[in-house]
């Protein structure tokens, strides 16, 4: 599926500290996200957001400043809240990744979506939680599962954009794999050379054979990397017939 961009809005609540609406825009940034929706940021527009933009100053630059939360998600078929503190009545929740393969189809069908974060003191209210169809949890260690808001949104972007396949990483092999005959040939050879050269004995392996085998179909070797090993066990067994 293709990432959807538009669709998704990320939501900032009355953001306190300016370099965090800074780190998130760049976070955005990173990941194909672009729209910003500040619900009554304490300092902004300001240099310390801009600061910390970087390259993603086209982010910060098309923010849209709401007064309310209620008018910031505005026609999102689908509001996902963050939170860390457990609540007294339970909501409909997901982890980062889950949450962001249902926003990926949702907005693939162009609904909208908004994820909304917290202030950095206290998070979101009661009130404003109550507005999500869900809450979002990101796994973090007991003792301290208290991210910073740039962090958070980092991580979430990040999924989105993973789940998305927008992008598909490049094949670190430069050679096509063996396939399943080449490989069992290369077993096979292996096997007989170390029968062959007394490291294994025939009426006894105890295993080894097998965990050979084993070991070579872990390591599933790519054509030049297989014909090398079939190559060096050649020179070896003409060495044992010179012997």
């Amino acid at each position: 599926m293709i990432l959807q961009s538009q669709h998704i809005s990320i939501v900032l609540v009355e953001t306190s500290h300016p370099g965090n609406i800074g780190s998130t825009a760049r976070a955005m940034k990173n990941m194909g996200l672009s729209k910003l929706v500040l619900v009554n940021p304490k300092k902004f527009p300001h240099g310390d957001a801009r600061a910390l933009a970087g390259n993603a100053l086209d982010v910060l630059d098309n923010a849209i400043v709401t007064s309310s939360l209620v008018d910031a998600i505005g026609e999102a078929k689908l509001v996902f809240a963050t939170s860390a503190r457990e609540r007294s009545i339970g909501w409909p929740s997901a982890y980062a990744e889950e949450a962001a393969k249902e926003i990926i189809e949702l907005t693939n069908a162009d609904q909208k979506v908004a994820i909304v974060f917290g202030r950095e003191d206290r998070g979101l209210t009661n009130e404003e939680l109550q507005l999500a169809n869900k809450h979002l949890i990101i796994p973090a260690d007991e003792e301290y599962p208290v991210l910073n808001i740039g962090q958070s949104v980092q991580i979430i972007c990040y999924e989105i954009f993973k789940n998305s396949s927008q992008k598909i990483m490049k094949s670190w092999q430069d050679y096509p794999s063996y396939n399943q005959e080449q490989l069992q040939r290369l077993v096979e050879h292996f096997n007989n050379t170390a029968i062959d050269l007394g490291v294994v004995d025939p009426d006894n392996p105890k295993q080894i054979l097998t965990r050979m085998e084993r070991m070579f179909r872990r390591l599933y070797p790519d054509q030049m990397e297989g014909n090398f090993l079939r190559g060096f066990l050649d020179k070896v067994d003409k060495l044992i017939k010179k012997s």
